[in-house]
């Protein structure tokens, strides 16, 4: 599936250096590898929006340099936590107060990413504009599609997921996260094998998750993410997204209010453990946010008068199994969703699952998935029109 992103241009492509493609993009020159050329070469210029974007990236990664010896750090002033950021479980006030609309997108990877790229797409076909909601939370995966969302990007973020599904090894250059060394498998040993949702659990994840030598890093995945989204000014005060504090292990909330740029704060929420980041919000390291008490953070919009939540799995112990969640930490979808419902709020739940034919997901991160999600995703969204646009546009 393809989507149309001709609001979006490429200063130059012209051939270099024995078939390879010299790239101006935004502004800044690249050159694309070789075995990327050669389907550049036939490609318009509007299809290799995506392709430029990486390898920009790619050129613009630095590594991290390691702290030198240093002096015993000064007492912390008293409230100098004082942020603004941590929020307890559940969220207080209640941020739907008085709304109409309340959009809950939860995590899953380029898996559940390109779904919801593919559900939206279907969903404004049939005349259901999820951007119309009134306040949205999104985390990880559900981070970046609500700030393409509601930052009117969709269909620029769209393109280029179609554009790296077709292209697997390209992705894996942008997000490499398919052959982990030691200290990320032990981060991500650590967040699979939790069966608790304790503060010391998630911040024993959060010790490995600092420990883990991630390619996609602190310094690198912030611009990364910055190039699918397409800006990094905060795309509306309706949008919130979340994460977790590695070191002390609480739940983060973000919003415009707290100057952080959007690509800086959904690059935090998707920093799975031993994947990518971590990623410094003010003055905190922090991890996905999807390593909580809670799963999809469905607490943010609660007052709301109707919430649409999407979630990659049910509530099932089987999920972990199959390959449709990213740690072992206890599913809390149906009491979230029993407890917006309880509260007065009318709740749809949509669930991903697994697509059909498939037994098993190996990784979330595999762009082999990217493809067959947009489409089941888009699919689903036609045949879900009617049904949501009485939900939604009542």
């Amino acid at each position: 599936m393809r989507y149309p992103i001709d609001s979006l241009t490429v200063s130059e492509l012209r051939p270099f250096n024995g078939g390879r493609f010299a790239l101006a993009f935004g502004g800044k020159g690249c050159i694309l590898p070789r075995e990327y050329s050669r389907e550049a070469g036939m490609m318009r210029r509007r299809d290799i929006l995506a392709l430029g974007a990486a390898a920009l990236v790619a050129g613009e990664a630095r590594a991290q340099g390691a702290p030198g010896g240093a002096a015993p750090a000064p007492a912390v002033p008293a409230g100098a936590w004082d942020d603004g950021l941590a929020h307890p479980i559940p969220y207080e006030p209640r941020l739907g107060a008085g709304k109409e609309r309340g959009l809950v997108l939860g995590g899953g990877g380029a898996y559940l990413a390109s779904w919801m790229a593919g559900y939206f797409h279907g969903l404004k076909t049939k005349g259901v504009d999820l951007a119309t909601a009134d306040i949205v939370v999104g985390t990880s995966a559900g981070s970046v599609m609500g700030a393409a969302l509601m930052g009117g990007h969709l269909w620029r973020l769209s393109a280029e997921l179609s554009f790296l599904g077709r292209f697997p090894g390209l992705f894996a250059d942008l997000i490499p996260t398919q052959a982990p060394n030691p200290s990320q498998l032990r981060a991500r040993a650590a967040a699979n094998g939790a069966t608790q949702a304790d503060p010391a659990t998630i911040q024993a994840i959060g010790r490995t998750a600092m420990a883990a030598r991630n390619p996609a890093g602190g310094g690198q995945y912030p611009t990364t993410v910055r190039h699918l989204i397409g800006e990094a000014d905060w795309p509306s005060p309706k949008l919130h997204t979340t994460a977790n504090d590695c070191y002390t292990g609480e739940r983060l909330v973000v919003s415009a209010a707290d100057g952080i740029p959007i690509n800086v704060a959904c690059a935090a929420s998707s920093s799975l453990p031993g994947s990518m980041g971590p990623i410094w919000l003010k003055n905190r390291l922090c991890m996905d946010g999807g390593i909580c008490q809670t799963s999809t953070h469905a607490d943010v919009v609660a007052g709301v008068a109707r919430a649409l939540v999407i979630s990659l799995s049910d509530g099932g112990a089987d999920a972990v199994k199959v390959g449709l969640r990213t740690s072992g930490l206890p599913n809390t979808l149906d009491a979230e969703v029993a407890t917006l419902e309880s509260q007065g709020t009318k709740t749809v739940l949509k669930v991903v699952g697994l697509l059909p034919g498939v037994t098993f997901v190996d990784s979330l991160m595999d762009p082999k998935w990217i493809e067959p999600c947009l489409k089941n995703g888009h699919e689903r969204g036609l045949a879900d029109g009617d049904e949501m646009k009485a939900f939604w546009n009542a």
